[in-house]
């Protein structure tokens, strides 16, 4: 009545967890609010370009997911496929997804799919951290990645998830049905059933890449392949477009890859900090920011800049 806010009271009332597996979600370091709005940032979004799922290494075995794979996840409210990101920072019976993702821009990564319906009476919000879900390995008859100066628009029923870059737009894709045509499938991606197209196909294992062309500029590429790709994403998806040489699907030796950004603020990669600690130049943090700048302005990153610095140390000592 006075205008001020009022403390509420409170009992939580947990919610029974019916899957073998605990889902917790949340929001990444760059992508706040950019990803739940408008989506148009490409600095923010570069640092984590697709929707993924945190599974401690002991259940990534039980489930039968190697790095990469893509998992589906299932709850009696829905289902959604996310990849694969195992590592340590959950605890086992326990899983973590970002909650970025829409359906405008990866249709299978709603998380808002998977949560129970239960809300609090007061403020409306929805217990995040408490659905139950089964895991399952997404087993994918193919994967492909795609970049383009427009918008990439989903196809078919499978895996899809894109994201805007400072040229334009990349998106990773996958499917359990192989398109007979695989150059009709990319120009239908693409919109481009007219444009000139270079290609290079392997027919025995499963691969085919398509680069298309106006006026000597590339406009738009597909990557396809029977496995998860090993490419140069951000390299491909902020370097190339506009270039030439990019079936490669990796820089040249005179062009070394800065690999995916860890330093949104300052655009430094996961490569350059690699390159300077295993070098020597910098070992430290602090000596990281003062040779290449990441770390020094927001600061969000450092704690990744620091797990780095301790994993290149580690493998120093070995």
């Amino acid at each position: 009545p006075n205008g001020k806010a009022r403390m509420l009271p409170v009992t939580a009332e947990p919610v029974a967890c019916s899957g073998r597996y605990r889902l917790n979600t949340g929001r990444n370091r760059d992508q706040w609010h950019t990803m739940t709005r408008t989506a148009k940032s490409p600095r923010l979004s570069q640092h984590l370009a697709e929707p993924y799922l945190e599974i401690h290494p002991e259940d990534a075995t039980a489930v039968g997911l190697a790095p990469s794979d893509l998992v589906k996840l299932r709850s009696p409210q829905g289902t959604a496929i996310l990849r694969a990101l195992i590592t340590d920072r959950v605890r086992p019976g326990e899983v973590f997804a970002p909650m970025h993702w829409t359906s405008e821009n990866a249709p299978t990564a709603r998380i808002d799919t998977l949560v129970p319906g239960v809300t609090d009476p007061i403020s409306g919000q929805p217990d995040l951290k408490a659905a139950g879900v089964e895991l399952f390995r997404y087993d994918a008859a193919w994967h492909a990645f795609a970049v383009s100066t427009r918008p990439i628009a989903p196809r078919g029923r499978g895996y899809f998830a894109r994201m805007k870059t400072a040229k334009g737009w990349r998106a990773e894709l996958a499917g359990r049905e192989v398109p007979s045509d695989w150059l009709a499938f990319a120009r239908g991606l693409f919109d481009l059933p007219e444009m000139p197209v270079a290609s290079v196909t392997d027919a025995q294992r499963g691969g085919a890449r398509f680069a298309f062309h106006e006026g000597g500029v590339l406009v738009a590429a597909l990557f396809v392949s029977r496995k998860p790709l090993a490419l140069a994403r951000d390299h491909i998806a902020g370097g190339l477009l506009g270039e030439q040489g990019v079936l490669a699907g990796r820089p040249g030796a005179d062009q070394p890859d800065p690999g995916p950004t860890l330093c949104a603020c300052l655009n430094v990669g996961v490569n350059t900090i690699r390159h300077a600690i295993e070098s020597g130049r910098a070992v430290t943090v602090e000596a990281i920011g003062a040779l290449l700048g990441a770390g020094t302005n927001c600061g969000s990153c450092r704690p990744e800049i620091a797990d780095l610095v301790q994993k290149c140390s580690a493998r120093e000592l070995v």
